[in-house]
């Protein structure tokens, strides 16, 4: 006569300690944030690049989107960003492209190197506005952006994002905190560039005539909510572009 109460509370027990097991033991939750899409990206020889960017309102600890870049000093000129010529602008770059690429493949399931840790493995540096938070302009929102490297003599490379005013492009400001007004900041080949002791660009030495080159990297970047640590999604190359001489 007490077997079926006592079935029932071993049934309810078994019930409760499964359901508190799940609770507390639970799989981790994992943080993923999509790859900007390599169609998203349309480029115009080494002059310009517009690409759209998706919101990232699904992804609750999504921040922002980061460029990351790295300069290249060469004596070869060319109007084109086709790979095949970059053994020709400068060695180093056909090496640092080498080692980011397997990490920029859509189609590989594995996440490889963070891009946190695989830019500044490169020296790959993030990319500011002058006078603008980059961080505000590359938002989850998304839009279009365009980035344009004027060929003109003297020009100033811009970023503009859905048709709104150009603001312009600045180096690091790892590199240059005093005076936020140096020219160096500009991406421009000044006369002084290839002397540089920055780690942001691949000097090159005995030129007689000297060109300068950006390659850039676009990622999606948040925060992961239960380690407060950077997450970023695939890196998708953008571009090299050529300099405006200053």
């Amino acid at each position: 006569m007490l077997k079926q109460p006592i079935k029932r509370i071993f049934l309810f027990l078994s019930f409760f300690s499964l359901s508190a097991l799940f609770t507390t033991c639970g799989l981790e939750e994992y943080y993923y944030l999509p790859q900007v899409p390599e169609i998203n990206i349309i480029t115009e020889l080494n002059t310009q690049a517009t690409i759209n960017l998706p919101s990232l309102s699904g992804y609750y600890y999504a921040q922002n989107y980061k460029i990351f870049y790295r300069i290249y000093i060469s004596d070869f000129q060319t109007s084109s960003s086709e790979t095949s010529v970059f053994s020709n602008i400068n060695s180093t770059l056909v090496s640092d492209y080498s080692a980011i690429y397997p990490n920029t493949d859509p189609t590989s399931t594995s996440m490889g190197t963070s891009a946190g840790t695989l830019f500044s493995g490169r020296n790959y540096y993030e990319l500011e506005l002058y006078q603008e938070d980059i961080n505000n302009i590359l938002s989850t929102s998304g839009g279009n952006i365009r980035i344009l490297f004027p060929t003109a003599q003297g020009g100033f490379p811009v970023l503009s994002i859905n048709n709104g005013p150009d603001i312009r492009l600045y180096r690091s400001g790892y590199f240059f905190p005093v005076n936020p007004n140096d020219d160096k900041r500009n991406f421009r080949n000044t006369t002084d560039i290839n002397i540089s002791d920055y780690a942001d660009l691949v000097p090159r030495t005995g030129l007689s005539q000297t060109h300068a080159y950006v390659s850039m990297y676009i990622v999606a970047s948040g925060i992961n909510p239960t380690g407060f640590t950077p997450i970023y999604s695939k890196p998708t190359h953008i571009s090299v572009f050529k300099l405006p001489d200053n």
